[in-house]
């Protein structure tokens, strides 16, 4: 035996401790990110060119989210776009968008419309060289120097509509009255004054007393209520759409409120110039405020649809 062979000395070897752990996702966690994954293989073609929706690594740490959660999900699934790992880390931090919000709108006929109630005769005798009369009214308008033209007339049940390039002035509107009354064969008795689309705004008057006199038992009607409009400034240029509704606050109760309703634009600014303003009715003070449209009060459609009408519909 070789007695020059060193003896080996004994070595302790000390145990490495295990890597902490990563902390544990819920079950809901998990289901809620591992939508985003299916049907997404990584891709194991190196020479791929990525898309160009992806985000590097100097874009990523630019983002204006927790940077180094950004880029341990760019890092451990590089096959996925900006919106999806903006998505997921979304997911991770709780953050939801917020629902977008449902704008209850109704639009009504365009400005860019005049009206011109008339009788069925005046319709057929006008519609029948409607390529004429619109050559004609758009001649008045430049030599009148309007930038106002007539694209075409269309015949409705109870008149016409001309639809203009732009919404019509007072002159314009006197303009197109004055052919179509001078037209041949046209019954100007007939014909009322042309007039642009309105809706309706609704309104209540409160504070006002539920009888007409005092220490009298006679109640307030509507025409008391339209005289005293009528008498009243801030009612100047203001159009009821139909008669004054009076109720009582309660039956033990001497006060009323009054719905009203006005024929206004789409802007309301009638409606908005009425609302909070208040006016003397005999002793009392009564105030103005806005409405609802009451779902139980049945609609006209004709009425509706042709604004403000000179006559009454019965439904």
């Amino acid at each position: 035996m070789n007695k020059n062979i060193p003896k080996l000395t004994p070595v302790s070897i000390e145990r490495v401790p295990p890597l902490p752990l990563l902390p544990a996702k819920t079950a809901k966690e998990v289901n809620v990110i591992l939508k985003y994954f299916q049907n997404k293989k990584p891709s194991n073609d190196t020479n791929k060119v990525a898309p160009k929706n992806d985000k590097s690594y100097a874009q990523v740490s630019k983002a204006p989210a927790n940077t180094s959660e950004v880029l341990k999900i760019s890092k451990a699934f590089p096959a996925l776009n900006v919106e999806k790992i903006d998505q997921i880390n979304n997911i991770v931090k709780g953050v939801t968008k917020p629902k977008p919000k449902i704008q209850m709108t109704t639009k009504g006929l365009l400005r860019k419309q005049v009206i011109i109630l008339m009788s069925k005769e005046n319709i057929d005798f006008f519609m029948k060289n409607s390529s004429l009369h619109v050559a004609n009214i758009n001649r008045q308008f430049c030599n009148a120097k309007s930038k106002i033209l007539i694209d075409y007339i269309h015949a409705k049940p109870l008149g016409i509509t001309i639809v203009t390039n732009k919404v019509s002035q007072q002159s314009d509107l006197m303009i197109t009255d004055h052919y179509i009354k001078n037209s041949n064969n046209v019954n100007s008795l007939q014909v009322k004054e042309p007039r642009l689309p309105k809706s309706k705004s609704y309104l209540k008057i409160i504070g006002i007393s539920y009888y007409h006199h005092d220490n009298s038992q006679e109640r307030l009607s509507s025409n008391n209520i339209e005289l005293v409009l009528k008498q009243n400034q801030i009612f100047d240029n203001i159009s009821l759409a139909s008669k004054p509704r009076i109720i009582k606050v309660s039956p033990k109760s001497d006060t009323a409120i009054v719905w009203i309703d006005i024929w206004d634009i789409q802007s309301k600014s009638s409606a908005k110039m009425l609302i909070n303003r208040c006016f003397n009715v005999s002793k009392f003070i009564a105030t103005i405020r806005g409405a609802n449209i009451n779902p139980g009060v049945p609609q006209c459609k004709n009425c509706w649809k042709w604004g403000h009408a000179t006559f009454s519909c019965r439904i």
